[in-house]
């Protein structure tokens, strides 16, 4: 995620990568064309942060399950 500087909201990147994997990626810049103004953003990885998995909870409840797919 990162803010649009327009907009001041956070957006998505698009991006999707697991924390020890982002962790290890060098501080580079990124472009990226926001979903909220429509235009392309320059970003730093530093000014990026990663939105827990929207799916974590919807997973965790079939932890377990042996119906699923019968």
């Amino acid at each position: 995620m990162i803010r649009c500087p327009y907009r001041g909201q956070a957006v998505s990147t698009g991006i999707e990568i697991d924390e020890a994997t982002f962790a290890r990626l060098p501080d580079t810049l990124i472009l990226s064309r926001c979903p909220l103004c429509g235009l392309e953003h320059v970003w730093w990885k530093n000014e990026a942060w990663l939105e827990p998995h929207r799916y974590d909870e919807g997973a965790k409840r079939y932890e377990g399950r042996t119906d699923i797919g019968s």
